[in-house]
């Protein structure tokens, strides 16, 4: 009967490389496992089954990929929240969650390197370091991973979000509901997703009240996400001929900024001009007058993630892409009736 040796030889690889082959790890090219493989089956060697199992053994880990520059925490409290959501579930199933640091340059190797080195059984991944060259190789080598965020591009991943647009319906809705026709909509960049995903909520909310959507009923301004910006952009709504009587800010560093500057100009909020923003971090609730916003719960976010990761890993064929955890509107001082 044929050895591992045997099979290393005619193959002309090393005995790692035939186990790894064997294994169907993920540091090998796909054409040396079907050569290894091959040799295998012509010498007729069969691995021992206790050997294989041993190999194939479970971590009961799970890896959470993502940037962690410094001021992560600051700027986005709410990965913090997912993550804490994607562990308690992970953890009620006997799974460890742990963190590591990467960006769109080597996040392909870690992925590969850390499922092929068996130290996890599957991956949770931030949208914001995947492109489209991760989104390739996790469908090619079948790796169990769930996407935290849409990506900005078509794909086959699995992932699951907030959905931003009905996001941007609810704001636009709510300011709608109070008398307000003149609204603006302080965003970020194109790039940012996010963003533009609610803003396309925002202007389908108010086209479906049949009001015109020219320069002067509203005004869309696209900038950093950033308190500077925030404060400049507010400066130029208040220099406007006719100014809104709400504004909506994609998110909370641009609320902060545009209602810096409003209270510079002793403009009055929500007696002279309504504001509302999306999500209660990092300063919503801390502002005065404290802000109406969108918000959605990203620990139940994290919840899913961390439960829908356990069912990929169980059945790796499965796809999954949903939007999760619906927003709900939360009322305060910042917005008032016309």
């Amino acid at each position: 009967m044929a050895t591992i040796k045997d099979v290393a030889r005619e193959a002309s690889v090393s005995i790692g490389t035939v186990s790894k082959a064997l294994n169907g790890s993920y540091t090998i090219s796909e054409g040396q496992i079907r050569h290894v493989k091959e040799v295998a089956e012509r010498l007729g060697y069969r691995a021992n089954a206790r050997a294989q199992t041993f190999a194939r053994r479970e971590s009961r880990t799970a890896v959470f990929l993502t940037a962690l520059p410094k001021g992560t925490a600051f700027e986005n409290p709410h990965m913090f929240e997912i993550i804490c959501g994607a562990e308690s579930a992970l953890r009620e199933k006997g799974y460890t969650l742990t963190l590591e640091h990467c960006d769109m340059k080597n996040i392909c190797h870690m992925a590969k390197e850390i499922m092929a080195s068996k130290s996890a059984d599957g991956l949770l991944i931030h949208a914001s370091v995947v492109a489209k060259e991760l989104a390739l190789m996790l469908g090619r080598e079948e790796i169990p991973h769930i996407v935290v965020g849409k990506p900005a591009f078509p794909n086959s991943v699995s992932w699951i979000d907030n959905n931003n647009q009905l996001s941007g319906e609810i704001a636009a809705r709510h300011l709608v509901e109070l008398g307000h026709t003149r609204i603006a909509y302080i965003g970020g960049l194109e790039e940012d997703r996010i963003s533009e995903d609610r803003l396309a909520g925002v202007v389908a909310e108010i086209s479906s009240y049949h009001q015109p959507k020219e320069n002067d009923l509203y005004a869309v301004y696209k900038s950093e996400s950033s308190i500077a910006e925030g404060k400049r952009i507010g400066r130029e709504v208040l220099a406007l001929s006719e100014r809104p009587q709400a504004v909506i800010c994609a998110n909370n560093h641009l609320a902060y900024g545009c209602l810096r500057a409003f209270q510079r100009e002793n403009v009055r909020v929500p007696d002279d001009i309504s504001i509302m923003t999306f999500d209660d971090y990092p300063f919503a609730l801390y502002m005065n007058p404290a802000l109406t916003t969108v918000s959605i719960d990203v620990y139940d976010m994290g919840v899913q993630a961390g439960k829908l990761l356990i069912n990929k890993i169980k059945k790796p064929g499965m796809n999954v892409q949903s939007f999760a955890t619906l927003p709900v509107l939360v009322r305060r001082q910042s917005t008032a009736m016309l």
